[in-house]
């Protein structure tokens, strides 16, 4: 099959997502791959987008990149395109123009969508591109990877998720990883619950230990809704524990003795830091906007896959045992909750839920 993915990532970037390891694993069986990076254009240079960082991605700009034979990579580089103003107001004004979105030219992508057999679209910009690419590929099978709730991501302009519903009885499949995403749309026909797989080869080959041997170590990794004083307020409560930040820049001073940010590394330098940590932190900082959608993340699959107890929010329930639970701003539940994890240990049998990203792309296709 030809499968083109529009994702808001770049494929050669450290930073691996979902949609990099479907890809993977589609090319690992045969499948011809075009992941084409959506949502990229001049304003993410103004708005200082982390995309911009990547070393080459300048120079990939509306160019086919051939990474290995079948598999190629495509930067889909325009003037603007859809964003967040961060003002409801304006977001409202903008709507229009966004909706337009899909005149810019597509450049080689084009051949590309029109030969597909398959076109999966991201939680992001590329659903401004659907009606076009339904147009151009009649014969595809349109699959929506429901890989975020955009409802709760401050980038999602309001166009954004009025968009979503307009085009959800149209999509072949729209596969997502956990049951709250699925009541977002309202033809359960179409609608498949998948949750997200891991690289779990990469997983068990890891032998190196980063940590000293006889120390307790809690790791978080990622980027998004980080709650810095909930982990402080750990830090300076178990100054026996060391904190380990994957993702996260160092957030200016006061930070703790016992706490380490790294920024963002490649993917698979943050798997020996999971794989043999004492405890996974699922911080998340408190929003008004809807969380449960967070419920199996891409992260609580990594921390489950290496048995690690798990320290949660309790404004999230994640259903699982082995979870240890804190209230945000009481620094007296952050450390019971810590404490509580560390003395439960690991739990070989959390890794039975996890399924690896092979398993999860043939299911998509099988749909």
């Amino acid at each position: 099959m030809n499968i083109v993915l529009l994702s808001n990532h770049w494929y050669p970037s450290p930073r691996k997502a979902g949609f990099h390891h479907l890809a993977n694993a589609w090319h690992a069986q045969g499948h011809n791959i075009t992941f084409a990076t959506v949502g990229f254009s001049w304003l993410s240079y103004a708005r200082r987008d982390f995309r911009t960082r990547y070393s080459g991605i300048w120079q990939a700009r509306n160019s086919m990149q051939s990474i290995a034979p079948g598999l190629d990579s495509y930067v889909h580089f325009t003037p603007t395109h859809p964003h967040s103003a961060l003002f409801a107001q304006v977001d409202r004004l903008l709507a229009a123009r966004m909706d337009r979105y899909d005149r810019y030219p597509l450049g080689q992508l084009q051949s590309r969508i029109q030969e597909a057999d398959a076109v999966v679209y991201e939680s992001n910009a590329s659903l401004f591109l659907t009606r076009l690419c339904r147009s151009l590929a009649p014969q595809a099978r349109h699959i929506y990877r429901v890989s975020d709730d955009i409802r709760t991501m401050r980038s999602t302009p309001l166009r954004m998720v009025t968009l979503e519903q307009e085009l959800a009885p149209g999509f072949s499949l729209i596969s997502v990883p956990c049951a709250p995403l699925a009541e977002k749309f309202p033809n359960p026909s179409t609608v498949r619950i998948q949750p997200h797989g891991i690289d779990k080869s990469s997983f068990d080959a890891c032998s190196d230990n980063p940590f000293a041997p006889g120390t307790a170590n809690a790791v978080f990794c990622g980027l998004g809704f980080y709650d810095v004083e909930a982990v402080h307020r750990m830090a300076e409560q178990c100054q026996n524990v060391d904190f380990h930040i994957l993702g996260i820049v160092r957030p200016g001073k006061n930070i703790p003795a016992n706490v380490q940010y790294y920024g963002e590394i490649p993917f698979k330098e943050t798997i020996p830091f999971i794989k043999f940590a004492s405890s996974g932190l699922y911080t998340l900082r408190p929003s008004s906007r809807p969380m449960q959608a967070y419920t199996d993340s891409l992260k609580i699959m990594q921390y489950r896959y290496c048995g690690l107890p798990i320290v949660s929010p309790d404004f999230i329930d994640l259903h699982r045992a082995g979870v240890f639970y804190y209230t945000p701003g009481d620094a007296s539940s952050c450390r019971t909750a810590l404490q509580n994890a560390l003395a439960h240990g690991h739990d070989a049998s959390f890794a039975l839920e996890v399924r690896t990203w092979a398993e999860v792309a043939k299911e998509i296709l099988q749909m």
